[in-house]
């Protein structure tokens, strides 16, 4: 509820409007306004109480048909970074993401250890070689800003930085040689640094992870994603990558998948490519599985509707398995770009060429990780328990709902009773891969065919906790 009252303020501080304008600082306007007070800030339907930077709460209130709020605390709710300098009178606000799993992305990918304090620059020069390689162009100083030119020429930006100097595109940052003003306005423009920070200091270890990490990124080292589940247009964002995907092969790994199942070490396998590998961390990363993108659309609605927050990425992957013939005449069949039936040469057997789905989800949380069991085993599970005469279900489930439904994690899960471990049998043929899954047990079967159709290749046994519908699916059990 609006609260009136009357409150004395300084515009050129309180409303901001001033501190652009530094000839305004010794002529403070001090005046008394009537103001509706007490109004409440809602991000997507969610309550926002601002605070200051002392985690005190502050004021929102309007005036003549202008409503005031604090820049620092609506930024904070928007996930933008402010900061205040005080010479130049002048707020910067930045929507460059902050990515609070920074360090820990840089040591599980790049064996770069955890940053704290002052960074030297040796430790800098030894980051950068670890993500660009021993050719990586090396900083000269430890600062905000050399560490950011370094960034720049290392993500093959260096030709911007001359264009911008001719275009007088250079940041107001005071203290800087003139020489490094266009590449820290590169560095901000592409996403590598935030106008917020203070590039004439000392580079300290969380602006080093933040702006290394960024780094990673802009060089298309890092994640490969489209977006998070909370993005209001990630629906859009998943049709639009679905309708790329068809049915892609490998003449070697095909042929050696075809061994595998004439000789019954595997029943079928997933044909993937490297260049869709998300590179998520897997401590927070869920692989779901599927071939229906409506249900990945009506996923994501229910995951927001528990108030969890992943980021997204598909990784499309041929779906290849024993078409068996009680199915239907396998020549009468007709392919698409996405379904095919292939004979194996030789006999009188066909494989099954099926273009599906691994959603690669990396929760905010471990909690949020685990909470995605319970979801998918009461909303998107078939049990004949929950089934009706007519074939409906007592308990709504989503579309697409599976009787196994396949979800892994490459980690152990917190609750091991609902996780079983399996084996991905992983044999690669340059950037192609395919994965038969084994029972830890059954590994050798699966090596035997490889090692005697295929010796040029290997297989890397890796390990996948997989969800109990699965297994039970994989061993035989049913649903």
């Amino acid at each position: 509820m609006n609260k009136k009252r009357i409150l004395s303020v300084s515009l050129a501080v309180a409303l901001t409007a001033a501190l652009a304008a530094p000839a305004m600082a010794d002529n403070l306007v001090r005046k008394t306004i009537d103001v509706d007070a007490g109004i409440g800030v809602f991000v997507d339907g969610e309550q926002v109480i601002p605070t200051n930077a002392g985690g005190n709460a502050v004021d929102v209130f309007a005036s003549e048909g202008t409503t005031y709020l604090p820049v620092r605390a609506i930024s904070n709710a928007l996930g933008a970074q402010v900061s205040y300098d005080a010479e130049s009178y002048r707020v910067n606000v930045s929507t460059l993401p902050v990515d609070d799993k920074a360090a820990q992305y840089l040591e599980t990918y790049f064996d770069i250890k955890p940053m704290t304090g002052a960074v030297s620059v040796n430790t800098l020069n030894a980051a950068l070689t670890a993500i660009f390689g021993e050719e990586a162009v090396k900083a000269d100083a430890a600062t905000v800003a050399e560490a950011a030119k370094a960034a720049v020429i290392n993500c093959d930006l260096a030709e911007l930085a001359p264009v911008y100097a001719a275009k007088g595109a250079a940041p107001a940052v005071s203290g800087l040689a003139e020489e490094l003003l266009p590449y820290v306005a590169v560095a901000i423009d592409a996403g590598i640094a935030s106008n917020t920070w203070n590039f004439a200091a000392g580079l300290d270890g969380e602006t080093a992870a933040q702006l290394l990490m960024n780094a990673v990124n802009v060089a298309g080292k890092g994640r490969n994603y489209l977006g998070n589940v909370s993005d209001p247009d990630i629906g859009r964002k998943l049709q639009s990558a679905w309708a790329t995907f068809g049915n892609f092969d490998d003449v070697v790994l095909s042929q050696l998948g075809a061994d595998l199942v004439i000789a019954e070490a595997s029943t079928g396998y997933n044909l993937k490519f490297d260049g869709y590998n998300a590179n998520f961390l897997p401590d927070y990363t869920i692989q779901y599985g599927h071939s229906d993108i409506t249900h990945a659309l009506q996923l994501m609605a229910l995951l927001k509707s528990e108030g969890i927050d992943a980021k997204v990425a598909l990784e499309p992957k041929t779906s290849i398995y024993e078409y068996m013939v009680d199915w239907g005449d396998p020549t009468k069949v007709e392919s698409t770009s996405t379904y095919a039936l292939k004979p194996i040469e030789g006999t009188d057997r066909w494989l099954c060429y099926a273009t599906e789905y691994d959603m690669m989800l990396e929760f905010d949380t471990v909690e949020d990780k685990n909470a995605l069991d319970s979801l998918i085993e009461t909303y998107s599970k078939k049990y004949s328990a929950n089934q009706n005469e007519d074939g409906s279900f007592k308990t709504p489930l989503i579309a697409g709902a599976w009787w196994n439904p396949l979800y892994s994690s490459y980690v152990p899960m917190a609750d091991a009773e609902a996780f079983t471990l399996i084996k991905d049998n992983v044999i690669r043929n340059g950037a192609y891969t395919i994965h038969p899954f084994s029972m830890v047990d059954d590994t050798d079967a699966i090596a035997k065919v490889v090692s005697e159709k295929a010796p040029d290749l290997a297989v890397e046994l890796v390990d996948l906790y997989v969800n109990n519908a699965f297994y039970r699916y994989l061993n035989g059990e049913g649903e």
